[in-house]
């Protein structure tokens, strides 16, 4: 998308102070990085770990810290795939001075799973402080709620929000008086394993990036075993093997919907036309990857055959129950 570059142009002629990338920090957990990503075997979601802001101008009164994410990256098929979200973590609601300079563990995803096919990623970072009180917070509100229905995960039904987000963020980032920048980051990735990353707003020139480290306890970022006074933004790119909000994607939910119903009707010809074009519609779905479409296709055919046979409870309550669209 390359938006935030743009916006920062067009309203102030650069970006703000300098934010140094720092990739590969160490993960604490050690259940986050490391792992290999290999193209068309996996998804990869996007999440937040921790924020720490520190607005060079202050603004007076309460804030909100706001977080936009954008992910640019191939698409099965097709054109580059875009997705973004504005988001206001409940963590960052209502700071005042004795909060702000906290560091808060946010652990919040931004964007994913989408299924990652290799080449370039675009990655869009923006941590914004607002203003509580301001006019522009019933527009963040908004904004949130759309992106949060709008679909985080799943490409096709992302693309018609894209330009309310960007507008959104437009009209937030303009009012100069009620907003602060915190970090921005606009850059290209290449990735061959899940990571760990810090945005930090600071020179490369005034920190050794070998020497930061993430708090295992609370998640801090830490500079020579000392808090960092600077502020942050840690964030991961996982990987994931399943998609397990893959009745979120439209064609999906319709097509299980018309096979309950077909199931209900208790005729076998009407049930495996449908069952037939619900996995074509899986088959088809650029959302999701070829492990976890034969995995899907598997489990409606033994519910069909179960729901089909009579084998267990009722037929319309047990295929009512499926848990297709549960943690499978």
């Amino acid at each position: 998308m390359g938006y935030l570059n743009t916006l920062f142009t067009r309203l102030k002629g650069a970006p703000p102070t300098d934010c140094l990338l720092v990739r590969n920090v160490p993960d604490p957990t050690g259940k986050i990085a490391d792992l290999p990503m290999r193209p068309d075997e996996v998804y990869i979601e996007l999440f937040v770990e921790t924020v720490r802001l520190k607005t060079q101008r202050r603004c007076a009164g309460r804030l909100h810290g706001m977080l936009y994410g954008g992910l640019t990256l191939a698409r099965d098929g097709g054109r580059n795939a875009a997705l973004a979200t504005i988001t206001k973590p409940h963590h960052l609601t209502e700071l005042d001075t004795k909060t702000l300079h906290r560091a808060i563990m946010v652990e919040r995803r931004l964007l994913g799973a989408v299924p990652w096919h290799g080449g370039t990623l675009k990655l869009e970072l923006g941590l914004f402080s607002i203003k509580a009180a301001s006019p522009l917070s019933p527009v963040l509100d908004y904004v949130t709620r759309v992106s949060d229905q709008a679909g985080i995960s799943f490409v096709g039904g992302a693309q018609r929000f894209l330009p309310l987000i960007t507008d959104a963020l437009n009209l937030i980032l303009g009012q100069s008086r009620d907003v602060a920048i915190e970090l921005t980051l606009d850059t290209d990735l290449t990735l061959s394993r899940s990571e760990v990353m810090a945005l930090v707003a600071v020179s490369k020139d005034r920190i050794t990036p070998a020497d930061l480290r993430i708090d295992p306890t609370d998640h801090k970022l830490l500079w020579k075993g000392a808090p960092l006074e600077d502020g942050y933004c840690v964030i991961s790119i996982r990987r994931t093997d399943r998609k397990a909000d893959f009745g979120e994607i439209p064609e999906l939910a319709e097509g299980y919907n018309h096979l309950r119903d077909a199931l209900k009707t208790r005729r076998k010809r009407v049930s495996e036309e449908a069952k037939q074009a619900l996995a074509l519609a899986i088959y088809r779905s650029p959302d999701l990857i070829d492990r976890d479409k034969a995995r899907l296709v598997a489990l409606i055919e033994a519910e069909v055959k179960r729901a089909i046979t009579g084998t267990g409870a009722d037929t319309a309550t047990t295929f009512g129950d499926l848990p297709l669209y549960a943690d499978q």
